[in-house]
């Protein structure tokens, strides 16, 4: 391979008069006549000249997932070629109810013949994340223009890594008879008998053809792994890694699977994935070699242009209420969660304790988890009084949520009766306060206290909301309000939720919270839904005027929560 670029050539980035990152949209065809979409990221005009990585994506991932480290290796001398896989979500043609593992493997190969065809390139390295892995280890050792495979959080027993998510043998179920039919794999409808037939038919499905396919390499193979992990087991990797010969292991420090959830462990896994694609030795402790990092402003403007491309590819078929409804018959289960019920006990505290007379609104109250602990709270803590009762009015979008709040805080406030507090409620859509007309049902300054847990990042147009919010809160009130973050990895939360004491209706709602969890991630993608870090929660929070006062992260430090003050 040629030499990696050093500081001073022509590649640093956003230097007047230097070649900028690029991209270029192109489509081909696989084996199956299915038309492939795929972006090639470069820097100036070597096409042919310079090194190139192939980036699969993730399992219910589309290309633009890999955007932040393709423009981290283009600007770093590599030519990189990204893509859609076909009957998968992003721009390929086909159904998700076709997807194989075998399917998405042949899509590989598409990318390794496009590239030879049109560009004359014969040789390339290999990135991949997660499941996809699984396929680029198959083709890897079958396939000679691969010089080079890097997997990030590898799965490497994928029967064994299914069954840590839905604690269920899979095998032992599909063998002894059970079908699944079309089913929610994680977020996308596939044919699960089909996925499970095709992989258990090409020794896809376990640690062994793992360890078997690595055998066959005669190329580097370079497993980063995070030290979180909580779907693949090290000793298995090592197992797999052993039987390849010019395998090895790279720990990414205080990373979970989804490592883009901490941007510093992200940050340091581009770094080394840089290193690795040019070199075939481990990166020194003490190396002085510092990567370029692409140009903010041109990565974010790709980001947008590659997020309304995929906008106008596919919207969700489904309406936020349908989709909200069937979320929340199975959201209960966080609350086995010693995670979520620090997140609750963090939002409490940060609204203060309750008090006689305090009028509270809960905007985006759901199945009402959070009217729950105020209640408990007060039950606990308000002794018996003539004063006002507390007040607490809840609000969301589906009528199913607000039936479950009533009927979960009812139970708590027959306990309660010496404070026995105002319960309200009333359906609204929060998006439509868009139009600039709409306003909540209040007057201003009414509130004392408003809690909007994990809402804002769902709305079309949020600081809409966050300006009614500010209206109705009364001076001096206190507003506390959180979001998922960025690239959020629940698997910690999930694991957490249904480890112990837990029925089996309890792991049903689990796997389906987990596969409505991948729908959102696929909706957060396509920019229908926005995630905030405490910065830009923050952000958007001040700009309707609030004082913010703390900004943190909960639930596992996946969520952003803050606190602010009118």
């Amino acid at each position: 391979m040629a030499q990696p670029p050093s500081p001073t050539t022509d590649l640093a980035p956003a230097a007047a008069g230097q070649p900028q990152l690029q991209t270029e949209f192109v489509s081909f065809h696989n084996r199956a006549d299915l038309r492939v979409a795929a972006c090639l990221d470069h820097v100036g005009t070597g096409l042919r000249s310079r090194p190139w990585v192939l980036l699969a994506p993730k399992y219910g991932e589309t290309k633009k997932n890999n955007l932040q480290l393709a423009y981290h290796l283009a600007a770093n001398g590599l030519n990189v070629l990204r893509f859609d896989h076909t009957n998968h979500v992003g721009e390929s043609e086909g159904e998700t109810t076709a997807f194989t593992i075998p399917g998405a493997a042949a899509d590989v190969t598409a990318c390794l013949d496009y590239l030879e065809e049109s560009l004359g390139v014969r040789q390339v390295v290999a990135v991949a994340n997660s499941l996809s892995a699984r396929c680029l280890l198959r083709v890897a050792g079958n396939d000679t223009r691969i010089i080079k495979l890097i997997s990030v959080a590898g799965v490497v027993n994928l029967l064994g890594t299914m069954q840590e998510i839905y604690r269920e043998d899979i095998l032992g179920l599909y063998r002894g008879g059970h079908r699944w039919g079309v089913t929610n794999f994680l977020g996308l409808e596939i044919n699960g008998d089909m996925f499970l037939e095709t992989i258990l038919s090409a020794e896809l499905h376990d640690l062994a053809g793992s360890v078997q396919d690595a055998g066959k390499l005669r190329v580097p193979l370079v497993y980063f792994y995070p030290e979180q992990d909580a779907w693949v087991a090290r000793a298995e990797v090592e197992q797999m890694l052993a039987a390849c010969p010019q395998g090895r292991m790279v720990t990414v420090a205080a990373a979970m699977h989804e490592v883009q959830e901490s941007p510093r462990a992200a940050e340091e896994l581009f770094r080394q994935v840089v290193w690795a694609c040019w070199h075939d030795t481990p990166q020194p402790d003490d190396t002085k070699a510092v990567p370029h990092a692409p140009d903010k402003k041109t990565l974010l403007a790709q980001n947008r242009r590659e997020r309304e491309r995929l906008r106008r590819a596919g919207t969700p078929s489904e309406g936020e209420t349908e989709f909200w409804t069937g979320y929340l018959k199975k959201y209960s289960i966080l609350e086995k969660s010693t995670d979520y019920r620090a997140y609750l006990n963090l939002v409490g505290h940060l609204c203060g304790p309750p008090r006689p007379g305090v009028l509270v609104l809960d905007a985006g109250c759901g199945n009402g988890l959070f009217g729950r602990w105020m209640l408990r709270e007060a039950w606990r803590h308000l002794p018996p009084s003539n004063e006002l009762p507390p007040t607490y009015v809840g609000l969301d979008l589906t009528t199913q949520g607000l039936a479950d709040a009533l009927t979960g805080q009812l139970g708590v406030g027959r306990r309660m009766l010496p404070v026995a507090p105002g319960l309200q409620y009333a359906m609204v859509d929060f998006d439509l306060l868009s139009d600039g007309h709409a306003r909540l049902p209040f007057r201003d300054d009414t509130f004392d206290v408003i809690c909007c847990s994990l809402v804002l990042s769902y709305l079309k147009r949020p600081q809409a909301l966050l300006a009614e919010l500010h209206r109705v809160l009364r001076p001096g009130g206190v507003f506390v309000a959180s979001s998922m973050k960025p690239h959020c990895d629940l698997s910690v939360i999930y694991r957490d939720s249904i480890g112990r004491h837990v029925t089996t209706g309890d792991v049903d709602s689990g796997r389906d919270l987990l596969r409505a969890a991948g729908k959102i991630k696929l909706k957060e993608e396509t920019g229908h839904y926005t995630f905030y870090s405490p910065a830009q929660l923050a952000t958007i929070v001040m700009d309707a005027d609030f004082n913010v006062r703390r900004s943190q992260l909960s639930l596992g430090n996946q969520a952003a929560v803050i606190q602010a003050f009118k």
